[in-house]
Formats: structure tokens, sequence, C-alpha cells
């Protein structure tokens, strides 16, 4: 955030109603927090860093679930932020996840949010003289409870698409997009009844050169695996148990162990653990493990780097 080419950490107090970053040493080791406030009652429930200006310095959008708002704190290139510029999201709209992409072609990045309780996604277009003004809303699914969104060229068609977990339907839905930033009707593939999905992310899997959708299971403790066929469209879920007192919270793919095979890590905030399954290259996975996160942790969200 600060242009000191070591990295630093954003993260959004859900309690404290605002955002704290951390500015790195270089080292391992930070400086104090520093606060940047959300509003009362606003309980952001998530951000994501980029340069959503395009001035080259990094920006902070945060999802406030509490106020059905988006803040986006400006950066500056020095370590410090503007005053939270609030877009709304609708009366009780919730909104829980947040995302960006360039989704309409233009060299500037959008924003894509999860509405909870509205059941919809929203994205918001930046326009060049006033910034996310445009905004349009998608179904998916009465009482679908949207809970975490990712993007990626589904269908190779140069166009970014969204992959959402709807925990309250079951299912996560695909939303095929456009170049110029609209998007198809939501497909929903079952993830299982019961299964609550809470959290997606993407990765080719098998070695098919075509993306693969990996989903965390909170409410039947496990991990599926869709296979996609190149075309926006997905196998039926292939199903991995973890443990039953687990509580997968969120999911990421990497190659932890350097084999060139895509790995998925899990947090759980039910057992207080990371949870990694190996892969073989071929779709299916072995020798799985596990990592303490220690007592009364309830982990609820995990990155790698």
């Amino acid at each position: 955030f600060n242009n000191d080419s070591f990295l630093d950490i954003a993260v959004a107090n859900n309690l404290g109603n605002n955002i704290g970053i951390f500015l790195g040493y270089g080292n391992g080791t930070f400086a104090p927090q520093i606060v940047y406030s959300t509003g009362n009652g606003s309980i952001p429930a998530m951000l994501i860093v980029s340069d959503l200006n395009n001035d080259n310095r990094v920006d902070i959008a945060v999802a406030n679930n509490g106020a059905n708002n988006v803040g986006v704190f400006f950066g500056y290139g020095d370590g410090s932020f503007t005053d939270q510029i609030l877009f709304s999201t609708g009366s009780g709209s919730q909104p829980d996840a947040i995302a960006v992409g360039d989704f309409n072609n233009d060299n500037r990045l959008d924003i894509l949010v999860a509405n909870n309780l509205d059941g919809n996604i929203m994205v918001l277009l930046r326009d060049s003289s006033q910034p996310f003004l445009s905004l349009t809303t998608y179904s998916t699914g009465n009482h679908s409870h949207p809970q975490s969104m990712a993007i990626a060229d589904i269908n190779k068609d140069y166009c970014p698409d969204i992959i959402v977990a709807n925990s309250g339907n079951d299912n996560i839905g695909i939303l095929l997009g456009s170049d110029n930033g609209t998007f198809m009707t939501q497909a929903a593939y079952t993830t299982g009844n019961g299964s609550q999905p809470c959290s997606v992310a993407v990765g080719d899997f098998n070695n098919d050169s075509l993306l693969d959708i990996a989903i965390a299971n909170a409410g039947t403790n496990n991990v599926g695996i869709l296979f996609g066929f190149g075309n926006g469209t997905f196998s039926t879920v292939m199903v991995y148990s973890i443990d039953n007192s687990l509580t997968p919270s969120s999911i990421v793919v990497a190659d932890f162990n350097k084999d060139n095979y895509l790995d998925v890590g899990v947090v759980n905030s039910g057992s207080q653990n990371v949870f990694i399954l190996f892969g073989n290259g071929n779709g299916t996975f072995r020798n799985s493990q596990s990592y303490s996160l220690g007592y009364g942790s309830l982990a609820y969200s995990m990155t790698i780097g």
C-alpha cells in the first residue's frame, strides 16, 4: 500500500465496524494496525484490494453487510487512504462477498457483490467520469443466500464469467459473461442435499486445460469438485469427505507440494484447522493432511501467497 516493495495486510474487522491496515517491514513483521471506519453498524464482511481508479495506487473495496452498501477507500500510495465512498446495494440486501474484474472490456476494473438476503449478485460497472454508477442485478434464486464468488473465463470466449456458491439452495450458479458487461441467466449445479456451499474456487484439476470448480460444503463437511467441459457446462459433483466435525468455511487452490498438480486447501471453523487435499493431476486427490490453528480460532477465511 505504501510502494516500498514490502507486502502489507488489509483486514475487515466485522465487530469493530472498520478495516485495518498493517504495513509490512519485509521481514515477516508488521507495523501496528491503522484503522479506517466503515460506519456505525456497517459490519464489514469482506474486502478486496486492487487499483480501482487506474492511478497505479492500490485501493480497497469492502462489502458492508450491516449497512447494505459497498465502501471504496482510494489509496494515496503512501499507506494511507481516503475516507470511504459509499455505493448502496439496496435496503436489506446484506452484501457478504465482493470481487473485481473488467466485465465490459474497457480496461477499467468493475465491482461484483453478492447480496446474501436479496438472493442476487450485483455488477457495478466503472464509468470514466464517475465510478460505479451503472448497476445491474442478477438473480441467484429465491432464498439462495449467495455467499462466495469466483471470476474466470470458463467457456474460453475471453469474457469473464461468474461462479457463485448459493448456500441456501445447495447449488453453485454459473453466469456466463459477454464483452459488454452483461451476463446470462444463472445455470445451477447441485452440490448435494443440505450441502450449504459456502466458498468456491477454480483450477484445472485433471490437466485437460479446462477450468474446474472446487466447493467447500459447510452443511455436509466435504469438498465438491465439478469438472469443466470448456463450454461453460460442468459435470455432476464429485465429493471428498474431510471430517464430520470440520465445518469448512473457505477454500483455496494452489500447488502446495510443488509436484505441478493443483491441490485444495480448506479452512475449517468447526475444528480450528486447515485441511489440505493433495491432487494427483487426474482430478482425484490423496494424502489429506490437517494443520491446527489453535483452540478457539474459529477461522472464517483464508488466502495464499
